[in-house]
């Protein structure tokens, strides 16, 4: 596919949006999951705290185990349809599939509902694995044009947002109005409402973001040539932990995504006990997230003028700005508090950068050493973002209980300040720490159009030599 001595651009608006699109769907499943899962297991279910809490252990050290496992399938899989949509294809009808199956209250005893549990839910960990690592990696392997590559992600990060927006709104009323008054018919139903909606959604993405079989074939070829230096499993090991800019994204990840999800999962505490006003703590949850809405489309505007790097460090700081203002008050006035929320919320745009910025990591290594894994390199991603999850919230709960906050206690003034400093000054301090591994990253946009002009003289010599 090819024009003169140039590989045809085969990504415009219409892939763009529908790349957003997939990721719109997945929230239905994946969100659904994160918001409701743990109540549904055990008021609705009928587990026991402990057992639900040693199940979402299980699975979710099992879930990082399988991503990396996931990726280096990926590297080593090419397929009429592109190696990545093929997966992308089979993780989507199974988790449709599994997405059902968990939010369905089977009749069976005790210790076979637990069993019938751990078979579901890590079966819904696997399916959107294999969904996602290959979704998240797509970009990478449809186009080599910065420009098209960052609107590509921008797209993923809003209709993510969006999809979460949405779903956090819809569910519960859903559940209500399908269950009539029983809610293991309300869950079940809604699960096959969200599956019905999201599958067709999916198929579609698949179908119209297509792998480009020039830069798929050429990265076939020379994984062949490297042999066992890039697609052996120490191949991949190596080919992450010598990628110097990659593991300074993987930190900056881990830290940002440690803050904004710690901060996440006990905010509530926050509004609740701090600011003491109940009626506006959905709305106070709410407005960082829909100012992040608003201004990641126009973060690939961001990026042309000032680069990835700066975008990110300054988003950072602003984060920072607005967590300070939180914390310091006066946190009872609504008026006060909301604007330290718009802060705070004017600093989400990093997250539309951290998928370009894993690219340019990988074109530097490919220019330097001629191996290329984007299935690895995804997937570690992914690894960082559950791992800071799985311990983010609960730190800032073990600070909370180191002030004193015990539940069901009159709180006092040392317990406050416990909820503040676990809400606010911890996630500020992972936020700092987040900008560390961005002042070693040593990639800009002028040195990655060099080697990008490279890659593709590279790419173009390996297809016509074959």
């Amino acid at each position: 596919m090819e024009t003169g001595n140039r590989v045809k651009e085969n990504v415009g608006r219409i892939q763009v949006g529908a790349y957003g699109m997939g990721n719109f769907a997945c929230q239905l499943s994946f969100t659904m999951v994160n918001m409701y899962l743990a109540y549904f297991y055990t008021d609705v279910f009928g587990l026991s705290a402990a057992a639900v809490a040693t199940l979402l252990l299980v699975a979710k050290v099992w879930d990082g185990i399988n991503d990396p496992m996931m990726g280096a399938l990926m590297d080593k899989t090419y397929t009429r349809v592109g190696g990545y949509r093929t997966y992308m294809i089979a993780g989507a009808v199974a988790l449709v599939v599994f997405t059902i199956l968990t939010f369905s209250v089977p009749g069976f005893g005790d210790s076979g509902k637990l069993f019938y549990a751990y078979v579901t839910y890590i079966g819904l960990g696997m399916a959107y694995t294999v969904m996602n690592v290959p979704f998240n990696a797509l970009p990478s392997r449809m186009t080599d044009n910065p420009k098209r590559l960052n609107q590509l992600f921008a797209s993923s990060m809003w209709a993510g947002g969006l999809g979460s927006t949405v779903l956090g709104m819809c569910t519960m009323p859903l559940i209500l109005m399908l269950g009539n008054g029983v809610q293991e018919a309300g869950y079940q139903k809604t699960a096959i409402v969200y599956a019905v909606v999201s599958l067709p959604m999916v198929l579609l993405m698949v179908r119209l973001c297509k792998e480009n079989p020039d830069i798929a074939k050429a990265k076939e070829i020379t994984a062949a040539k490297e042999g066992e230096k890039g697609t052996s499993f120490f191949g991949f090991i190596k080919s992450i932990f010598t990628n110097k800019n990659l593991l300074c994204v993987y930190v900056y990840m881990f830290c940002a995504m440690f803050s904004q999800i710690g901060r996440a999962s006990t905010a509530f505490y926050y509004y609740m006990f701090c600011v003491g006003n109940m009626a506006w703590a959905s709305v106070l949850m709410s407005v960082s997230g829909l100012v992040g809405l608003v201004l990641i489309p126009f973060v690939p505007a961001l990026i042309g003028k000032y680069g990835k790097k700066k975008v990110v460090i300054v988003s950072q700081i602003i984060q920072i700005i607005g967590l300070i203002m939180m914390f310091a008050g006066p946190y009872t006035n609504i008026p006060y508090t909301i604007a330290a929320n718009l802060v705070y919320g004017l600093g989400g745009g990093y997250s539309a950068c951290v998928g370009a910025m894993i690219v340019d990591a990988l074109d530097n290594y490919e220019y330097r050493t001629g191996v290329r894994n984007d299935g690895v390199a995804f997937a570690f991603n992914g690894l960082m973002t559950k791992i800071s999850a799985a311990i983010a919230g609960s730190i800032g709960l073990m600070v909370m209980a180191a002030f004193g906050y015990t539940n069901g206690a009159d709180l006092t003034e040392r317990a406050l300040t416990g909820i503040n400093t676990g809400v606010n000054i911890v996630p500020l301090v992972a936020a700092a720490a987040a900008i560390v591994p961005m002042l070693l990253f040593d990639l800009n946009e002028e040195k990655m159009t060099v080697i990008r002009q490279t890659l593709k003289e590279r790419r173009e010599t390996v297809l016509k030599g074959q």
